[in-house]
């Protein structure tokens, strides 16, 4: 996850063969890109975007954390 944030794949979301990995990459990606806007950037507008806006975003958060965990299950061995 290190250097700039781009796409595992182009095709990561939309091919019918999933690349797990990549998907779960791109996942984290964008959780860390959109948490850091929360608290990384530090300028307050977060607080000042109003409780349903907060609301949605954080909504979006917790779907990505939880697709990540579904991908990274389905990389996991069963056992």
């Amino acid at each position: 996850m290190a250097g700039a944030a781009k796409p595992a794949s182009a095709d990561a979301t939309t091919t019918t063969t999933r690349d797990p990995a990549g998907l779960l990459e791109n996942k984290l990606e964008q959780l860390n890109s959109l948490l850091w806007c929360f608290y990384g950037a530090g300028d307050g507008w977060f607080q000042d975007a109003g409780e349903a806006h907060r609301e949605n975003l954080l909504w979006i958060a917790s779907d990505l954390a939880r697709e990540a965990v579904a991908l990274y299950q389905e990389m996991s061995p069963a056992g």
